[in-house]
């Protein structure tokens, strides 16, 4: 299944901010990896902790907890608001968490009321709920085409 348009170039090696290409042509990366990348191709400070890690533990599922990840939660919450953190996979995943978090709260404080704000033409994930930003049956939705809005009004979810 196509979810993209790919370009005609296959890149085969990167160092900081740059890709190169099969014939060796340079490249500036400015998706880094749709932001998973942001840190660059081959820092060596990256390329070691990696090493490291894969050299314990390289991967294992969200259902279980590992060291590196416990002490990532307790940093985050050390250093904001919530008193948990919820790791996940993609930013699908974050979206969807997103729109089940406000649904939870707008139904314990705000008598079942809640609003999804999205920006006209973004992208905001592939699963079925997020492809489509506004599902009739599911949540009510305002498009605006600025990204900035002010606080929505209270809205009763369509059932």
């Amino acid at each position: 299944m196509q979810t993209g348009r790919r370009l005609p170039v296959t890149f085969v090696r990167g160092h900081g901010c740059l890709v190169y290409d099969e014939a060796g042509r340079e490249y500036l990366d400015l998706v880094a990896g749709i932001a998973v990348n942001l840190l660059g191709h081959a820092h060596p400070d990256v390329v070691a902790a990696v090493a490291q890690q894969a050299g314990r533990l390289i991967h294992t599922s969200n259902l279980y907890f590992t060291q590196p990840q416990v002490e990532l939660a307790r940093r985050l919450v050390e250093l904001s608001f919530p008193s948990r953190v919820f790791f996940c996979n993609s930013g699908a995943e974050a979206n969807e968490a997103a729109i089940k978090l406000a649904r939870k709260w707008g139904g314990r404080n705000r008598d079942g009321a809640f609003e999804i704000i999205t920006t006209k033409g973004s992208f905001h994930g592939r699963t079925l709920i997020r492809s489509s930003p506004c599902p009739k049956d599911s949540f009510t939705c305002r498009t605006t085409t600025s990204t900035q809005s002010s606080r929505p009004p209270r809205t009763k979810r369509w059932r």
